[in-house]
This record gives C-alpha cells, structure tokens and sequence, in this order.
C-alpha cells in the first residue's frame, strides 16, 4: 500500500512539469514560425548613381519577425579590406521598423556597400549586402 501512494504521488507531481512542457512547447512552436535571428532589407532608388547625385536606400529592420521600432540603421562601405561607416549614413527606424536615408557617393567605379540594423546590447546585428555602379 505505501508503494502505491508514492507511486501515486510521483505521477501528481510529474502533471505539473508535463503542462508547464505542453505550453512551452506551444510557445517554441509560435517563436519558430518567426524568424529568430534579425533581418533586414534594401531596395535603392538607383543602382547607377552620377558622381555627387542623391539617391535613397530604405528597406524594413526586423527582430523576431516584427518590425524593430526606433533602432539605427546604419550604411557601410568596403573599402581596404574592412567594412567602413559612411559619415552622416546613420537613421533610426519608424515604428513598424521601416527606414529611408539619403545617400551621395563621389568616388566612381563598383561599390560594395551593406546595411546595419543595430540591435541592443548583447543581441546579433543584422546586415544587408548590396552595390551600386557610380559613374
């Protein structure tokens, strides 16, 4: 008889864990349909920019599939074997993560370029790779 109550009171207590398991298996299934590291986009207005002429870079910033509200988003060229900021390249996204900045090139030829959504402290940035062709 007192096995059968231990064994009884073991299998109470393992319906609590086998819930609180249920649920978050729940909630890890929902966490996966959205993507868990950032992205970001970017579409150009021209890929083929003149020497000097503005052209816009915009696209979405998100984190966990929803828009990433008031982070930076900064532009970056290679150059020298490195990724560098472009000086005054740096906004902050809307509420639903969206962001649009204007950008004047001078130096001519292919130029690879990325954009940086900035994530808090801790987490993954994401980066976004594309060029443009200025003549």
């Amino acid at each position: 008889m007192h096995v059968r109550r231990l064994a009884a009171a073991a299998l109470v207590g393992s319906i609590v864990p086998v819930t609180a398991l249920v649920a978050t298996s729940a909630s890890s299934a929902s966490a996966q349909t959205a993507p868990a590291n950032p992205q970001i986009s970017v579409r150009v207005s021209d890929s083929t920019p003149a020497s000097g002429q503005q052209f816009v870079v915009r696209g979405t910033f998100t984190r966990f599939g929803d828009g990433a509200a008031d982070r930076p988003v900064k532009v970056q060229a290679w150059r020298d074997g490195s990724w560098t900021q472009l000086t005054g390249a740096r906004v902050a996204t809307n509420d639903e993560g969206q962001y649009r900045m204007r950008l004047i090139l001078s130096q001519t030829g292919e130029r690879d370029l990325r954009v940086v959504g900035v994530s808090p402290e801790g987490a993954r940035n994401a980066f976004h790779r594309f060029s443009v062709t200025v003549h």
